[in-house]
């Protein structure tokens, strides 16, 4: 895909953006009738769509504070100890991705689906039916039964309150749109998709990531529904056109706009991106100590790829700060200390070095942060990779045998974990050697076991899903791996739970505009909005 189409196709989605305006509040903008027509052309809707995932910040204030936290990817600044790693509710924040991302994106595509479902954008068509099925999935993950199939159609239908549908009806939806989508698709239509800035309207491609999709969303629910589990994962994993098989077919969303900025309807760079480096002089984003130590003591290659140690020069230019890390492992008296779950970045104090290279004392600064390249505003926007895909039909094959794959346990395993390692490239990450890799894969391969075989497949997606954090909090509840102690199992002082929430609370505005469909889905939570209440595919 040209850059320079990408940036086109983007400043030209903007135009899409009158169709899903707020007007005094959220819940008007999503479910007023409106009556009037539209001249938005529905190709440039779907970049707004692709490009608001990653590229709008006010929802990944959600993913920061509470989801990234909530698996102990990230720890140590205000918010997120004070929210995720502490389980504080904060309304504005449990509820943002569901508030914004009906009445941006759903709405949005949702009216692609509709208006071009009798036109000769077919593909385009079935295209936003698997954007659509993705986008679902993120809300429906994070906070169970969800408005779906009466969702964003005031302006089609006057319905303005739709029912809260149920997971597992929502998921056997998923199941049918995929499919559809699968079978539906043609290579040889002649209209092309213009403005899809994932895979720049390769139906092939297109065709690959809804089979995986396909099999993302089967897997989820082995604990909920095996038999069906098993029936739709064969389906994904025989379908025709296949996974994502290659690096060069991962579902990234690629940013092109380098520069930083706190425009809400700028999308154009990676929103998760600016968040991390913040608006004080100096990035915050600390590693939890859960993920660096599972790193550490498995001595992998990836730990400070994911993570560095900064010195605080450079002020406003987290880019011009000195990466002190070769400095610590070359120091005798240095040492990592990344946070523990519950804390801030302040408290226990690291016992901190002198450096003769840089003839100063550091402290605060031996607290390992995100890497830089996280912090690009150009960093990628992951939706699915290979990785992702082989580790699951690792999974597969690990629970149902042979008639998944023709390729073993162990050889999805050590495809999927190389995968993962080269995934980390896509940031600007140097290759890896592949000795190295080896070594790694040698020291923490699947044994014959089939409950250590899933254990340490999901200790992989765990680790990949370190920069796709929504996937990586669904996923370590699907399967329980890794095990994670909770906040209070490390001493701190916890407010609204003692375990780690296994859900997101819904926005307070739907108790107050849709109140009957509300209380309704609250019965089912059993009368409260419970965060600790497991999601259907979770039971």
């Amino acid at each position: 895909m040209k850059t320079t189409h990408k940036l086109l196709a983007c400043l030209l989605c903007l135009s899409a953006f009158a169709l899903c305006a707020c007007d005094d509040s959220a819940f008007e903008s999503m479910n007023t009738n409106s009556k009037r027509s539209s001249n938005a052309d529905p190709n440039y809707q779907l970049t707004q769509c692709e490009a608001q995932i990653w590229g709008f910040w006010l929802w990944h204030e959600t993913t920061l504070n509470y989801v990234s936290p909530f698996c102990q990817y990230l720890m140590g600044n205000w918010a997120t100890t004070t929210y995720g790693g502490r389980y504080a509710k904060h309304p504005q924040y449990v509820g943002a991705i569901y508030d914004y991302m009906y009445v941006l994106t759903l709405k949005n595509l949702v009216d692609i689906v509709n208006r071009t479902s009798n036109t000769k954008q077919r593909n385009l068509h079935y295209i936003a039916r698997i954007f659509k099925v993705y986008c679902f999935g993120i809300v429906t993950d994070l906070y169970g039964d969800v408005p779906y199939f009466e969702a964003c159609r005031g302006h089609f239908d006057d319905n303005v309150l739709p029912t809260f549908d149920k997971q597992q009806d929502i998921y056997k939806d998923f199941m049918s749109e995929l499919q559809t989508a699968v079978d539906s698709l043609s290579a040889s239509e002649k209209t092309k998709v213009k403005g899809d800035i994932i895979y720049d309207g390769d139906i092939l491609k297109w065709k690959k990531l809804a089979n995986s999709l396909h099999l993302r969303y089967a897997m989820r629910m082995v604990k909920a529904d095996p038999a069906f589990a098993k029936q739709e994962v064969s389906k994904a994993l025989h379908n025709p056109g296949g996974l994502i098989s290659s690096a060069e077919e991962e579902a990234l969303v690629k940013y092109v706009y380098d520069s930083f900025d706190w425009e809400t309807m700028e999308y154009r760079r990676n929103g998760i991106a600016l968040l991390m480096k913040g608006t004080g002089e100096y990035p915050a984003t600390y590693i939890c100590s859960t993920f660096f130590n599972q790193l550490k003591d498995t001595n992998d290659p990836r730990l400070f790829v994911y993570c560095r140690t900064y010195d605080e020069t450079s002020p406003n230019n987290p880019f011009g700060r000195h990466d002190i890390t070769e400095d610590m492992l070359s120091a005798p008296k240095a040492k990592f200390q990344p946070v523990d779950p519950g804390y801030f970045s302040w408290e226990r104090w690291p016992s901190g070095y002198w450096s003769s290279k840089m003839q100063k004392y550091y402290a605060k600064e031996c607290r390992p942060q995100v890497n830089n390249f996280y912090l690009k505003p150009t960093s990628p926007g992951v939706i699915m990779t290979l990785a992702e895909t082989k580790l699951l039909e690792a999974e597969a094959v690990a629970r149902w045998g042979s008639e998944m794959s023709s390729k073993t346990v162990e050889q999805l395993y050590e495809e999927g974990v190389k995968a993962a390692f080269h995934h980390l490239e896509s940031y600007g990450a140097e290759a890896f050697k592949d000795a190295d890799i080896n070594t790694y894969i040698a020291a923490n391969n699947v044994s014959a076991d089939q409950k250590d075989q899933i254990e340490k497949i999901n200790m992989q997606l765990w680790i990949l899903h370190f920069d796709n954090p929504w996937e990586g909090y669904a996923n370590w509840r699907r399967v329980d791996y890794p095990v994670l102690k909770s906040s209070t199992e490390y001493g701190a002082k916890c407010l609204n739970s003692q375990t780690i929430p296994l859900r997101l609370c819904y926005p307070l505005f739907e108790g107050t505009y849709n109140k009957a469909k509300y209380e309704e889905v609250l019965q089912r939570l059993g009368g409260t909005d419970d965060w600790n209440k497991p999601v259907w595919w979770d039971q």
